[in-house]
């Protein structure tokens, strides 16, 4: 995932640059890495450059530089471990470890190898390895910044904010000025609900890093979930003209327009979002739903598919593709991905069970869904509207007592939900006339927030329908 190489490289890129500059390691993590100044001017260049296609995540590219630098000059720590970084941001972990260890051969109390290592099981999503290395880094040296921002961060990974509020804080009491312990600490602030803390920590961060687009991302973020959706756009702004290749400041920025109604410029957002890394499924869960609101069903389904492909657990994305399949009329293969929203849903969600046995009837196969079924009711809870629905769906029989139910509920938006399965289970048996009036009654109820709003909305179209407003 992006995320996890971005943070690994600049976290190695920080160790080197400190290396390179003979400084100690508590001075890494504020900002982009300077350039080298005690090699050669043309390794030196070569570093430059390599580190800027490292940001740019050019990793193969940047790899191959480093076959032109000077034998002698390879052979320096700073540049072992820059190889190494940049084997890890290209996935090639045990590269990056056999540099590391070799480094340990040396010198067994190498931090920055430690450190190192502990990426590269970061990287693999080794939760253990990388605990064990960080508190062996730390154990070796206890004041060492770099180490205490990594653990930081490993507890922020693994929900143990207060944890890594005291690691953050280590940090700035040896460097008050480190720009990753600033941004980090604020995080855990924010996440506390203490906003006002986490923005003085950003601000001082922007103001002592202006070009570094983290800490004013960050600052974003933190003004748009307290509601201040115009400053968080003017401090995305600002993130996007200094790290454009960033994916997720494209996913906030598309976030704060959403708040302020500019659906249209969100989708761009969106979409440029998906261009930096289109194997990433956050953007489309953003995209496809813009594009439902704004009409363009065929790009939704799209997106919906490709969320389906990328990130299967979100069974959301099976309920999209299942709607717009219902659209288009592809009954049976709505069937399977509301089987698949109601199978990979983390609570009983009776209704993708309804919308399965109502789209396998709707494809002419009307007893098929019956042990389907059957496995739904064993989970619905007993004398639960839902449950008599899906018995009416089972049954194929108890319809006017299903409609005396809906009429003593008392739930408006579950009432509004079972109107509309009772819709079609008279259009399904072939009664038009009920079937029309509960389309209608469903949509005098004016229950927008629900899928089956929009699932009736189009029946309602279809059927030529008057619309009441």
């Amino acid at each position: 995932m992006k995320t996890k190489t971005y943070n690994v490289c600049r976290l190695v890129l920080c160790i080197v640059a400190a290396a390179a500059l003979g400084l100690s390691l508590g001075s890494c993590g504020s900002g982009p890495a300077p350039n080298p100044a005690k090699v050669p001017v043309n390794t030196a260049a070569l570093l430059e450059r390599i580190r800027v296609l490292l940001g740019r995540g050019s990793y193969e590219e940047a790899l191959a530089l480093f076959d032109n630098i000077d034998p002698r000059d390879a052979e320096k720590d700073e540049i072992k471990l820059l190889k190494a970084s940049a084997y890890i941001s290209a996935g090639k972990g045990g590269e990056a470890r056999l540099i590391a260890e070799g480094m340990l051969q040396g010198d067994p109390n190498h931090v920055p190898a430690v450190l190192i290592l502990a990426a590269v099981e970061e990287a693999a999503g080794k939760v253990r390895e990388e605990k064990a290395l960080l508190e062996r880094a730390l154990k070796i040296d206890p004041a060492n910044v770099t180490a205490l921002i990594s653990m930081g961060n490993f507890q922020v990974r693994n929900s143990s904010t207060r944890l890594a509020a005291d690691y953050y804080d280590r940090a700035l009491a040896e460097d008050p000025a480190n720009g990753e312990a600033l941004v980090g600490r604020a995080w855990v602030y924010r996440n506390n609900r203490e906003p006002k803390k986490a923005e003085e920590l950003l601000n001082k961060a922007v103001v002592l890093y202006p070009n570094w687009a983290r800490p004013i991302h960050e600052r974003g973020r933190l003004y748009k979930a307290a509601g201040f959706s115009k400053e968080a756009l003017t401090d995305l702004d600002k993130a996007k003209a200094l790290d454009p290749g960033n994916y997720f400041i494209a996913c906030d920025r598309g976030n704060a327009l959403i708040d302020l109604g500019r659906k249209p410029e969100a989708l761009e957002e969106y979409e440029r979002a998906i261009a930096i890394n289109s194997g990433y499924f956050l953007a489309y869960v953003y995209s496809a739903g813009i594009k439902d609101d704004l009409g363009d069903y065929n790009g939704a389904e799209r997106d919906y598919e490709k969320l389906v492909q990328l990130n299967p657990d979100y069974y959301f994305a099976f309920e999209g593709l299942g709607m717009h399949m219902m659209r288009r009329g592809d009954w049976l293969a709505a069937k399977d991905a509301f089987i698949e929203a109601y199978r990979r849903a983390e609570q009983d969600e009776s209704a993708y069970g309804l919308l399965a046995a109502m789209n396998w009837m709707r494809g002419g196969r009307t007893q098929e869904p019956k042990v389907f079924l059957e496995e739904v009711l064993r989970k619905a809870q007993r004398d639960s509207l839902e449950y008599w629905m899906l018995r009416l769906y089972h049954d194929l029989v108890g319809d006017a007592d299903m409609a005396q139910r809906i009429d003593r509920e008392r739930n408006p938006v579950l009432k509004a939900r079972m109107l509309y399965y009772l819709a079609n289970f008279y259009d399904i048996r072939g009664n038009k006339r009920l079937a029309d009036r509960y389309f209608l009654l469903m949509q005098e109820m004016n229950i927008k927030s629900i899928p089956e709003w929009r699932l009736n909305e189009w029946a309602v179209k279809d059927r030529g329908l008057a619309l009441n407003q």
